[in-house]
Parts: C-alpha cells; sequence; structure tokens
C-alpha cells in the first residue's frame, strides 16, 4: 500500500473522489441554497465552490454566479463539470482562485454565500472578520450572506476520537477503482475551539493495489452567539437562523447553524 499525505484538497486524488463521497451526493442543503438564490435574484458569489455541488444548479436557475476556491484542483474538477452543461449555463458561470479573506474580484453580488462549512477552516479570529469584511465589500448595499456552520455538540467535540472510523462504506468508482474512507481527530484544542481533523482515502485499482490519501484540515467551532457578535462587528445584521435545511428553529438538538445576515 502507497500512502500520500498533504494539505487540504491539494493532495493529488482526492479531488477526484468528492464528487462520489456518499455523505456528499446525500446533504440535503442544495435545494435551500437554490431557493436563497432564486429568492435573492441577482448575481450570486460562492466562497468555497468546491467541485460545483451548489454552484451548477444556481446557474441552470438562469442566474449569474462566480465560484471562488483556493483549491486549483477542485476548481478544475468544477470546469470539468461546468464544460459538461449547455452553452448558455456555462457563460453564466465564473471561477476564481483566491482566498476569501482577501477577495478583488471588482464585481459587486447581491448574494454571497458559503455553503457547506469552509468558514469552519478559519481558525483565528483575525482570518474569521477579514473574510467577513472582503464578504461584505463585494455585496451590493442590502445584499445578503448566507452560511452555515455545526451546531457544537461539546460532548462529542472533545471526545477521543484518534482511531479511524469509517464514515463511507467502498464506493465503485466507473473507471473500475473503488474506495472507502475513514476519519479520525488528531488533537481537539479547546481554548482555541478547533480540532485537527483527517479524512482518510483508500483508494483500491483495478489490480488490488491499494494507495492512502490523507485529506488533513482544521475545524473551527462557533457558538450562536459569537457568530452574532462576529457578524455585528463586521457591518452585517442577522436577519434569521436556523437548524436544518428544512428552517427549523435552532435548537440544542440541531445538526446546524444557519445564519441569513444583511449587510449594513
Amino acid at each position: 500500500m502507497t500512502q500520500s499525505t498533504d494539505d487540504g484538497y491539494e493532495v493529488e486524488g482526492i479531488s477526484e473522489l468528492y464528487d462520489s463521497v456518499t455523505l456528499y451526493r446525500n446533504r440535503p442543503d442544495v435545494s435551500f441554497y437554490v431557493e436563497e438564490a432564486r429568492a435573492h435574484g441577482g448575481k450570486t458569489l460562492e466562497l468555497g465552490c468546491g467541485t460545483g455541488r451548489i454552484l451548477i444548479p444556481v446557474a441552470r436557475l438562469g442566474q449569474e454566479i462566480t465560484g471562488v476556491d483556493t483549491s486549483a484542483r477542485m476548481l478544475a474538477q468544477c470546469q470539468m463539470r461546468i464544460d459538461e452543461e449547455p452553452a448558455e449555463i456555462r457563460h453564466r458561470v465564473s471561477l476564481v482562485q483566491a482566498d476569501m479573506r482577501d477577495l478583488q474580484l471588482g464585481d459587486r453580488f447581491s448574494l454571497a454565500m458559503i455553503p457547506f462549512r469552509p468558514f469552519q477552516h478559519l481558525v483565528a479570529v483575525s482570518d474569521q472578520m477579514a473574510a467577513l469584511r472582503s464578504i461584505h465589500r463585494h455585496l451590493e448595499p442590502g445584499g445578503h450572506l448566507v452560511f452555515d456552520v455545526f451546531n457544537p455538540n461539546f460532548k462529542y467535540l472533545i471526545a477521543d476520537r484518534t482511531e479511524e472510523l469509517e464514515d463511507t462504506a467502498e464506493v465503485e468508482l466507473p473507471d473500475k477503482r473503488s474506495f472507502r474512507r475513514t476519519a479520525r481527530v488528531a488533537a481537539v484544542h479547546i481554548v482555541e475551539q478547533y480540532s485537527e481533523c483527517e479524512l482518510i482515502y483508500y483508494v483500491r485499482d483495478a489490480d488490488g493495489n491499494t494507495r492512502r490519501l490523507v485529506h488533513g484540515f482544521l475545524m473551527r467551532w462557533y457558538s450562536l452567539h459569537e457568530m452574532e457578535h462576529l457578524l455585528g462587528r463586521c457591518n452585517f445584521r442577522v436577519k434569521a437562523v436556523f437548524g436544518d435545511f428544512n428552517r427549523s428553529p435552532l435548537t440544542d438538538e440541531s445538526p446546524e447553524m444557519i445564519f441569513i445576515a444583511e449587510r449594513i
């Protein structure tokens, strides 16, 4: 078995597997973000667009959308998917490799969205505020920011999860390969409120050889009032907070914290 490890989605081979991960395919957030784009109209900005899981359905609405990601490999996968769409959809999409903390897009948007937790990779408060202020500069007056973070279960977050546990059973790929995935938390930093996480892919080729790919990343967690405070400091007004993608009220048991905030 060979092994590769690096930072994030720049590990060779991981971006190609993203759209086949069962947890991602079944995540119930696509219709929520598509509805937000439809409701706000105008141009949409998506931060952390990845392979286009949300971006492409929004473009199919007939709206212009700009997708931003730091990963060249994920953007390449996204472009491959866009190239399969009809010309009228392709022309509505722009992709930019950039960091949400320092956007220089030369454009304004009616809606900015950050689906599936990219904001939680920003550990330092200075980085969180830099990202929010950068987004603020790119919104039209009265524009909205919509994003999700997980609702922290503190007993679970501080539990010992250093052993690998399978989170994706064997998946067959069209090219005759297959993979399964495990997850582990290498370390938890309680004072600084983040975990060092690893997703480990075991990729088997047609000859039975297995390659181990490690996607390591940091995951910050937030409390409700902390996030409200951050948004307020960066000139956003919180208009709604939901506990799931059905727009249920936030409770202690809710899996998500989904914020809709207005630029002021």
